[in-house]
């Protein structure tokens, strides 16, 4: 996993993420000047929930160093020795008072892709905003955390953001595996100016997301197309057209030779090229998981990623007209949304007690899904073994 600070990103579509609340240390309250001012020295004397401030190394040296020059001052009445300790000692407090004001002024919340992809890459966003309107805002360390991947990183803020701007701080994240994942900042902290002390907010924000199945590759045959090819005949995969009939942004998994390079080039990101296809026969996937069949472990997991590869794929391909799962009702897939919620399903998806009954996909040929040897996956189509993963 890398940590990249304040990297500059194409923008995207405000419904392409999800955004949280703006949080901040909570010093004011926005109330008046004398309320904020009895609130300040309040947590001089009691300090708010998950606020800490404790010595560095360089710290304790300080504080070692001082005590040894106040005895000796004690002991001497050295006047020059008081002023190096009262130097010492203001040194310490100043680096707590500007490590209080870096803090003050600052604001952060997550941003994050509304969908993950286990074995996939995925940037985590923190914006950062200064808000203050004389300071700028040094040397913060955010810690962030993911549940169920057990991924931990120490973010930093390696450049100043000057009052009134904002900046993105980016952990490259990969989900190990689908399900539920919960992204969080759970504190951060600061030992600007003078690296002595070092104060730290236990302030949380969480975000949960969704994490589809990993892509697998997988072998699949319709019958039909089989029966062309035994019989000498040419016929033409999904997809392969020539007529370009629209031009979309590049997803996981689309096929490097569809994209469209001037197009890109011109746009500044990956622009994939759909054209007329030649073979539309439509499918439906039925996935039904009794426990009887199917056992929680790698083959199950296995089973969800090759039913979101071909999902995705025969969607792109406009040959996927439903989905069922289980004793669920049968979900005509007619834009890139339905697709999005059947693999937000997939990423749940467990193996289920009992199955009161089958649906028929009338109009369309079914294709279905059963164990094979070892961990692989028998892909059927109307009953009749057309691939495996």
């Amino acid at each position: 996993m890398k940590s990249i600070a304040a990297k500059v990103t194409p923008a995207k579509p405000a419904n392409q993420e999800m955004v949280t609340n703006w949080a901040d240390p909570g010093y004011f309250a926005h109330q008046s000047r004398v309320k904020n001012l009895l609130r300040i020295l309040k947590q001089l004397v009691v300090r708010p929930d998950g606020h800490k401030t404790l010595p560095t190394k360089s710290g304790i040296v300080l504080i070692l160093l001082s005590l040894g020059i106040g005895s000796a001052a004690y002991n001497t009445a050295s006047n020059i020795l008081f002023i190096v300790l009262a130097m010492l000692l203001s040194s310490l407090l100043l680096s707590g008072l500007l490590s209080w004001m870096n803090f003050k002024g600052t604001r952060w919340r997550l941003s994050l892709e509304r969908h993950f992809r286990a074995g996939d890459t995925t940037s985590v966003k923190i914006e950062v905003s200064n808000s203050k309107t004389f300071l700028p805002t040094y040397g913060l360390w955010f810690f962030l955390k993911a549940h169920k991947s057990e991924a931990a990183r120490r973010l930093p803020l390696e450049e100043r953001v000057d009052p009134a701007q904002s900046c993105t701080l980016i952990w490259l994240f990969e989900p190990l595996k689908r399900g539920r994942e919960v992204i969080e900042i759970v504190g951060l902290e600061s030992s600007f100016p003078f690296g002595f002390l070092r104060k730290s907010i236990g302030h949380s924000i969480k975000q949960e997301v969704k994490v589809w199945p990993r892509r697998i590759s997988y072998e699949f045959t319709p019958p039909a197309l089989a029966h062309a090819r035994s019989a000498g005949l040419s016929a033409s995969q999904a997809g392969s057209g020539s007529e370009l009939i629209n031009l979309r942004d590049y997803r996981s998994g689309d096929p490097l030779r569809q994209i469209h390079w001037k197009a890109s080039a011109r746009l500044q990101r990956f622009m994939i090229r759909e054209v007329a296809e030649e073979n539309h026969e439509s499918y439906a996937l039925a996935v039904e998981t009794p426990a009887s069949i199917w056992k929680a472990g790698e083959q199950f997991e296995r089973l969800c990623s090759v039913v979101g590869a071909m999902a995705e794929d025969l969607f792109l391909s406009e040959q996927l007209r439903a989905v069922t799962i289980n004793d669920g009702e049968s979900i005509p897939i007619r834009k890139q949304g339905d697709l999005h919620a059947f693999l937000d399903s997939l990423a749940e998806l467990q193996p289920v007690e009992r199955l009161g009954h089958t649906h028929q996909h009338a109009g369309s040929t079914t294709i279905t899904f059963s164990p094979g040897a070892g961990e692989h996956i028998l892909i059927h189509v109307g009953g009749i073994h057309a691939g495996t993963a």
